[in-house]
């Protein structure tokens, strides 16, 4: 993912922040909460997923933009259909007739080899997210706007924005991508929430969750917690080894 004019000023927002207020994210105690399931109470900017962390830094700062965009690096082939004009005749017109001729079969496209996932995991989350583009036949990033979720910090509903990792327009279904060992953090949980929302307002056709293990730490999974939140929610989800 490159970085925009508008990533750049979000973290020169952010490091002003931090060096005004001397606020440093930590990890805090896991607690036992109402919901009978566990979470990290802290803000906590996740490392390996770089969506996650632009989306997660704008809810920080308070940003909320109020536009749904669909971006693509994965562009389909377009396939044209070419017809025979018969200017001399043939194909059963008569000479000089200008008629039609017959359509010419579309070549059918090769497929595209499924990519390999690679032994030792992914460095960064963007490489997930570029594999899993690719594994689900994806068409890129797509964010949606005005998603109403349950904020438990806030203790309020609030509108936020949802960027969906790997959004398969022809089939309406949204594919998010962790890699590492996560956990159900307060974030973490609103995703699957919106997720939730974006699914049972239409807006969605599906949804799936997909885990890949990080090269730098080596881990792969999911909590306990979120993998019953996650159940609880409906949500499938997949690890991938």
């Amino acid at each position: 993912m490159k970085i925009t004019n508008k990533v750049l000023s979000l973290l020169l927002i952010f490091s002003l922040f931090v060096g005004v207020t001397g606020f440093i994210p930590q990890a805090k105690a896991v607690g036992q909460d109402d919901e009978a399931y566990q979470e990290d109470s802290s803000v906590i900017i996740e490392e390996d997923n770089e969506s996650d962390a632009y989306e997660e830094l704008e809810e920080l700062l308070g940003i909320n933009e109020d536009a749904e965009t669909i971006s693509s690096s994965n562009n389909d082939p377009v396939i044209t259909a070419f017809m025979n004009k018969d200017m001399g005749g043939g194909n059963g017109y008569p000479a000089g007739g200008g008629g039609i001729g017959k359509v010419r079969p579309t070549p059918k496209p090769k497929p595209t080899p499924k990519p390999t996932l690679p032994a030792r995991g992914f460095k960064t989350g963007a490489e997930g997210e570029k594999y899993l583009n690719a594994h689900v036949n994806g068409n890129g990033h797509k964010t949606f706007k005005n998603v109403k979720v349950y904020d438990k910090k806030k203790k309020k509903y609030v509108f936020e924005k949802r960027i969906i990792d790997a959004y398969v327009s022809k089939k309406g279904v949204a594919h998010e991508s962790k890699v590492g060992y996560t956990s159900l953090s307060n974030f973490v949980r609103k995703q699957i929430d919106k997720d939730a929302r974006l699914r049972s307002e239409g807006r969605v056709k599906g949804v799936k969750w997909h885990f890949f293990k990080s090269a730098k730490t080596g881990k792969i999974g999911i909590t306990k917690n979120l993998k019953e939140y996650l159940e609880k929610k409906k949500i499938p989800y997949q690890i991938h080894k």
